[in-house]
């Protein structure tokens, strides 16, 4: 293998990096600038992105803070339940280990055998 030819993804790889990184082509630029466009989409645009959004994340954090403070009062009796609804539930996985545990131990592999080996199709 020729390591100084480089893949297409790795090639996008590398200028996704360096556009995250600031790096701007020059060629592109002035490229775009003769032809009268402007690039929309520069690193400074996604900066201000990125500070726009946090900033939103914060004040929905913020809001779900002030939410969650409102004390909740149960009565003894929910918490109680809970436990009691996980207990039967573990109790039930144990039933059904055992359940597949006991068939697979009782039951007659002989059927399952056949004296011919498996045709392809």
């Amino acid at each position: 293998m020729d390591y100084n030819k480089q893949t297409f993804d790795h090639v996008i790889r590398q200028s996704i990096k360096k556009f995250m990184a600031g790096d701007v082509p020059e060629e592109t630029l002035k490229m775009l600038s003769e032809e009268g466009k402007e690039v929309k989409y520069t690193p400074e645009f996604f900066d201000d992105l990125e500070k726009e959004l946090l900033s939103d994340k914060e004040k929905e954090d913020k809001k779900q803070t002030k939410k969650s403070k409102k004390k909740k009062e149960m009565s003894d009796g929910g918490t109680a339940m809970a436990a009691a609804g996980a207990n039967s539930l573990a109790s039930a996985g144990e039933g059904f280990a055992k359940a597949y545990k006991d068939a697979a131990e009782n039951t007659d592999k002989s059927k399952f055998v056949t004296p011919e080996p498996p045709r392809r199709r």
